[in-house]
């Protein structure tokens, strides 16, 4: 498929806005949207969806990175979470505790606040650049992103 672009078509301003707000709705999920990070996106597109190519492009760019993050986020968390409790319960039930055991559980409480943490803050900056770019009227394609919208 053609990458669409400003020089391949003439946009109007609409366009880069509607595609640049859709981008940076993501964000909605920082004010305490639930889910705002996939129904900001998902939202404003099927809005805007229809008006043009570039409009529909830069929405499923948006989704298809929103999920994907969430995906990520919702693995590394539920990793994250047995790797640090596994080593306690096993501390727990057993008849011989050793301390050293807990040690194991540090990389599973790194995973989850890592996994949350970083990811967030990867979806904050690829939100900026996508927005940038698509004011600029280019479709900016996320890297790491699963295609699930096509």
């Amino acid at each position: 498929m053609e990458t669409l672009n400003a020089q391949t078509q003439d946009l109007k301003p609409y366009e880069t806005s509607h595609a640049a707000i859709i981008h940076l709705s993501a964000l909605s999920g920082y004010i305490g949207v639930p889910f705002g990070s996939i129904l900001g996106p998902l939202i404003t597109w099927l809005i805007w969806r229809k008006e043009s190519p570039f409009v529909d492009e830069n929405g499923k760019e948006a989704l298809n990175f929103n999920l994907s993050l969430w995906l990520y986020q919702f693995l590394a968390v539920i990793l994250g979470v047995i790797m640090f409790l596994t080593p306690i319960i096993n501390i727990a039930t057993s008849d011989n505790p050793d301390p050293i055991t807990l040690l194991f559980s540090i990389p599973g409480l790194w995973l989850y606040l890592g996994g949350f943490g970083l990811i967030s803050l990867y979806r904050l900056i690829m939100a900026i650049i996508a927005a940038v770019k698509a004011g600029d009227g280019e479709v900016f394609h996320y890297p790491l992103s699963i295609r699930f919208v096509k």
